[in-house]
């Protein structure tokens, strides 16, 4: 199992999170969980709010797929409504690398804390 060694988050996986909508029944809405519910105005905001809590010691390893290693980490966020939810967020490192790719981030159901 490679070890990594630093994050690497794109900007357009942020976008994707402040601007995906699902069809109703279809996994969550991200959009409205990460604008309505946790008060973030920009994709620039929720990256830097995940970045904030992240550390290398946080990821678990979760299994391989055919690029890599996967990992997850859950984390506490606190958004601009003043509402803190546990966030559960994949990363992988692809084979023959050592950076932990971001590749979602997701509340955990009932983690809600106060």
């Amino acid at each position: 199992m490679t070890v990594p060694t630093r994050f690497e988050f794109p900007i357009a996986k942020a976008q994707y999170l402040f601007s995906s909508a699902t069809k109703a029944g279809v996994g969550g809405d991200q959009q409205k969980f990460w604008q309505e519910v946790m008060g973030f105005e920009s994709p620039e905001a929720i990256r830097e709010a995940i970045i904030g809590q992240m550390s290398l010691e946080l990821l678990q390893p979760v299994g391989q797929n055919n690029y890599g290693e996967r990992y997850q980490a859950i984390i506490l966020i606190t958004g601009r409504s003043g509402v803190s939810f546990q966030i559960r967020t994949g990363w992988i490192v692809l084979f023959g690398e050592d950076i932990a790719r971001f590749v979602t981030a997701f509340s955990q159901r009932f983690r809600r804390q106060q």
